[in-house]
């Protein structure tokens, strides 16, 4: 049996690059292998957090001066939240954020493992099974191809086929959500550099308004999925229309062109510390369901999952154990770094949608500014 690659990372997103990129100059061959072909369409929010570019940094400060400088993007220097059409609680950020549209931001990433990077790149490439070997893992694709390879890395998303067949008993969650997200144009009383959140009384979610370049914004609904009862793309695609045609949203949105179709998408929110790795292969990322459930964003966390990842896969080939009590390491580090906020979050999340009325207390509180301020401090948000 011949090895083809000592790492395999399924899935070219922020946390594969991270990845791919953290690897660099570590005496690996490393394939990074994507179903599609870039630049490719990924359906999200479209806010890149400041704590993507402190994960740039650590890899290489001039790649994350190179990120920072990326000009398709919309620099955000605020937040807006609205509880049930109040005045706005508004927070100003410390550390440098924009806006950049998925297909645009993944695909400088991607450019720079191309450039950067001694990483051997497949693209329009989708993996249908993987077979664990003794010492490697048959990855078989759909056009009929396949490799062996010492480890693998899930970088593949929500629906992870790595996920879903090296690991039995990753459950459904109960409290999960969904997304729709449209493009439009025009539309009224967007405060540039800001990115607005709107709770609404009747949604068991939020809406959202993010500003991007050239006067475009990207526009979208999150729902709880309530136990078994799950709510179709149809009916949220239904709230959204509803939402905007609101008298809070009319006037703001009654010359406002939609742009392209709209899109729905699972949010794989974190919900509970759960296995992430296991013999020869490791979670990064949606995968890993790395979701903060109170901001609905992960970019920041995939970026650094791939980080830390990459520094566990150096250990593994350096001590040449590939086990899966040797890859709790990983698991632990990337549940000591972001599993206590990202339970916490969790259970508040919990605790808001159990008793709303908190909200209008969190308003209350928000009103002074030195508190907005503490309470985002302390809550890393």
């Amino acid at each position: 049996m011949t090895i083809d690659y000592d790492l395999a990372i399924m899935g070219a997103g922020p946390s594969g690059c991270a990845c791919a990129l953290a690897l660099q100059g570590k005496g690996l061959k490393v394939a990074l292998i994507d179903k599609d072909v870039f630049p490719r369409y990924k359906t999200c929010g479209d806010a890149i957090p400041g704590a993507s570019f402190k994960a740039m940094d650590s890899i290489n400060r001039n790649w994350g001066n190179q990120m920072k400088a990326f000009t398709d993007k919309m620099d955000i220097a605020s937040s807006a939240v609205y509880i049930y059409n109040s005045k706005p609680i508004r927070y100003r950020w410390k550390s440098y954020a924009y806006n950049s549209k998925r297909i645009d931001f993944d695909n400088f990433i991607f450019q720079l493992v191309r450039k950067e990077t001694d990483t051997i790149i497949f693209e329009n490439k989708q993996l249908q099974k993987i077979t664990p070997g003794l010492n490697y893992s048959h990855c078989k694709f759909q056009d009929g191809s396949s490799i062996n390879v010492a480890m693998v890395v899930g970088c593949d998303g929500a629906n992870s086929v790595v996920k879903r067949q090296l690991i039995n008993d990753d459950l459904k969650e109960r409290n999960s959500v969904i997304a729709i997200r449209a493009y439009y144009k025009g539309i009224e009383g967007i405060t540039m550099g800001e990115n607005e959140f709107h709770l609404i009384k009747e949604v068991d979610g939020y809406f959202w308004i993010f500003p991007l370049k050239d006067g475009w914004a990207n526009v979208g609904l999150g729902v709880f999925k309530k136990g078994k009862k799950k709510k179709s793309a149809d009916s949220i695609l239904k709230i959204l229309e509803e939402t905007t045609h609101a008298p809070a949203f009319i006037n703001r949105f009654k010359n406002a062109t939609m742009e392209g179709r709209v899109n729905g998408f699972t949010v794989p929110i974190w919900t509970k510390k759960r296995q992430i790795c296991g013999e020869r292969f490791i979670l990064c990322g949606d995968a890993a369901s790395l979701i903060d459930p109170i901001q609905g964003h992960g970019i920041d966390k995939a970026m650094w999952s791939g980080i830390i990842a990459a520094g566990q896969i150096v250990n593994c080939f350096k001590e040449d154990n590939f086990s899966a009590v040797f890859m709790k390491q990983y698991e632990t580090m990337l549940h000591n770094k972001f599993g206590r906020e990202l339970s916490r979050n969790y259970y508040m999340m919990r605790i808001l949608k159990r008793f709303p009325f908190l909200y209008d207390v969190i308003f209350i509180l928000c009103s002074n500014q030195r508190v907005t301020n503490w309470i985002v401090k302390k809550l890393k948000i």
